[in-house]
């Protein structure tokens, strides 16, 4: 049983620094779990200490049902990926995927075995016995990825694995290690800053803000459903529009006020935010529900919004525009048959049946 179970865990640093405060996090068996979340937030930290390399200042820490918190990182049963592979230059491939199993007197013929079928596994199998030197980013990297894969261990850490490779060879060693996972069915723990690398690996994603846990959940679940600001604005790519704006009754409509616009809530939200008539509330929408009202055939005047042009991004597929009204910045994801221009004006229509609430004090979701 490869369960990960935190519990109240903290570090904090001598000079007073805590870096985790009351994390709890149960990672179930075989699952994948990422941890993201920006630069100092917690996450590679937590992760150091699931791996040993890092000390509890305080909480428990279970990897099966053994309790490991003063167990040393070779007796846990768990590799370990880092960023920056961590390669002998002066081995060959094959010695580095093979050094762990020697350091722990495996037989030759098992080392031997295990080694070709990690190299089989990954398509490393001509570059056993090149020097680091001798191989590509990619190819360095599963090599790092081979060296854990024959320990078999309970758990598979990893650390920011793909920070150092470029933009295409990411997306294709994030799918390489998705199925990875599920050709081994092992726990693994994954650390990134990278919320689309999130997104599209893990099985839950378990976002970090300033040493804290800020929402565990599915991709989906976090994308539609997230607690708080924080989580609604690092989850999604472009982020989301945030507004403070004034909610207003006027006879049985509520409406939200920006100053230059107006909005009208939909009915299923009115019970929402009656409490907070003739108060600021902070609204959340996504680039992709805004849409350009000539090519939206559900447009209404209480939900349209004519908004200046200022930068305009085709991405082939679709366009990025980022906008402005009197008081705020919008970006729009719309469709590549608009037909827009810098320093004009563009009508676009805001789908309220997808808007998020947020209290301009707690930040939490108005639910």
């Amino acid at each position: 049983m490869a369960r990960v179970f935190l519990k109240n865990i903290k570090k904090i640093y001598p000079n007073g620094t805590q870096a985790v405060s009351e994390a709890n996090l149960e990672v179930k068996d075989k699952e994948f779990v990422v941890l993201v979340g920006p630069s100092g937030c917690g996450k590679s930290t937590t992760l150091r200490m699931i791996a040993g390399l890092e000390d509890i200042t305080d909480g428990e820490l279970y990897i099966g049902e053994k309790f490991v918190n003063d167990i040393p990182p070779k007796d846990r049963d768990i590799a370990m990926v880092f960023q920056n592979y961590a390669l002998y230059p002066h081995m060959t491939v094959y010695d580095n995927i093979a050094f762990g199993l020697k350091l722990r007197k495996y037989p030759k013929n098992v080392i031997k075995e295990r080694v070709e079928e990690a190299a089989n596994i990954l398509g490393i199998q001509k570059l056993l016995f090149n020097k680091p030197k001798e191989l590509s980013g990619g190819q360095k990297q599963r090599v790092a990825v081979g060296r854990a894969i024959v320990r078999k261990p309970q758990v598979f850490l990893f650390d920011e694995p793909l920070s150092n490779l470029d933009a295409k060879l990411r997306v294709d060693m994030r799918a390489e290690l998705s199925k990875l996972h599920t050709r081994l069915q092992t726990t693994m723990i994954y650390v990134t800053h990278d919320q689309t690398e999130a997104m599209t690996m893990g099985e839950r994603i378990v976002v970090m803000k300033d040493g804290y846990i800020q929402q565990i959940d599915t991709p989906l679940e976090l994308y539609h459903k997230p607690d708080n600001k924080f989580v609604a604005g690092f989850i999604g790519s472009p982020p989301m529009n945030f507004l403070q704006m004034e909610v207003l009754q006027e006879k049985n409509d509520i409406w939200l006020d920006e100053g230059s616009f107006r909005l009208k809530i939909p009915k299923d939200y009115k019970d929402i935010v009656k409490p907070y008539i003739n108060k600021k509330i902070f609204i959340g929408i996504r680039p992709e529900h805004i849409y350009d009202k000539l090519l939206y055939k559900e447009s209404a005047p209480e939900t349209t919004v004519k908004l200046t042009v200022e930068v305009v991004e085709p991405l082939g597929s679709e366009i990025l525009i980022y906008t402005s009204s009197a008081k705020n910045q919008i970006t729009a994801k719309v469709d590549t048959r608009t037909e827009v221009h810098v320093n004009e004006d563009i009508e676009m229509v805001f789908d309220m049946s997808k808007i998020h609430l947020f209290d301009t004090e707690t930040e939490k979701a108005i639910l």
